[in-house]
């Protein structure tokens, strides 16, 4: 049985929404929620916070986490993973980013069926299909475009695939929402973070991009739908009212 280890990487000081790692969220804090998810999930016994702060450090000790310090000189959340994971033995790295609160066991361990099925695909992720039109303009909901296979064909901040006015396919192709998590081959997690930045990441702002300008593939699992990210703060309720609209349906995450 192939080994994967789960990092989370909980970076404190978010220029975005800083502190929101332990910001609450219907009384639990962001990155429990996560960490939840990846405990249930069952796809990797080493679960590790990775962190550059000492109050998430303290957190995680508090809820029976395993956390490491990692470098503050981290860019990316992918460096942040490949520092807590580069020693251990494992054939996959799962980057469980700590903004997705609604990440579910169902939707990592179809990702990770999805990288299996070929050797070829470098790294794995998973989307849904986008059922509003705030969704689609939103920059902090990034967009794939795929092909019929399923492999990733870009990741933007804006509405891709273009709907031309002049295609018959107006209107009838779906967009897909990106779920903010990877799992990495291992040696495909070093080969990317040894990589330099490229153009397109620097432009969206996108670290994936790295990996596709680098000939990596991506595969992608469609999943029936996510949950909100927390990105800003205005997110918290956003993510609160979904919350209890599934369960108002009988739902659960």
């Amino acid at each position: 049985m192939d080994k994967a280890v789960i990092v989370i990487p909980a970076r404190y000081r978010s220029e975005r929404f800083p502190g929101k790692a332990l910001f609450p969220l219907l009384g639990k804090p962001v990155l429990q929620w996560v960490y939840e998810a990846a405990k249930k999930s069952g796809i990797a016994r080493d679960i590790i916070v990775a962190t550059e702060d000492r109050k998430v450090m303290d957190f995680a000790a508090a809820i029976g986490a395993r956390a490491l310090m990692t470098s503050e000189k981290c860019k990316s959340g992918s460096d942040r993973v490949w520092e807590a994971a580069r020693t251990v033995k494992c054939d996959f790295i799962i980057n469980l980013q700590a903004d997705e609160p609604f990440i579910t066991h169902k939707i990592l361990k179809k990702a990770m069926a999805k990288i299996k099925e070929d050797d070829s695909y470098h790294i794995a992720t998973a989307c849904a299909v986008i059922k509003n039109r705030e969704e689609i303009e939103n920059p902090n909901c990034v967009k794939i475009a795929m092909n019929s296979a399923g492999r990733a064909l870009y990741f933007s901040r804006s509405p891709v695939p273009y709907h031309h006015e002049l295609s018959e396919l107006r209107g009838k192709v779906p967009y897909y929402k990106h779920c903010g998590f990877y799992i990495y081959r291992k040696k495909a997690l070093e080969t990317f973070v040894r990589a330099r930045p490229a153009k397109l990441e620097l432009l969206e702002r996108l670290e994936q991009l790295r990996a596709m300008e680098n000939g990596m593939n991506i595969a992608v699992a469609v999943v029936e739908s996510l949950g909100p990210a927390i990105d800003v703060p205005g997110d918290i309720k956003r993510a609160e009212k979904y919350y209890r609209a599934i369960h108002k349906k009988g739902l659960r995450v």
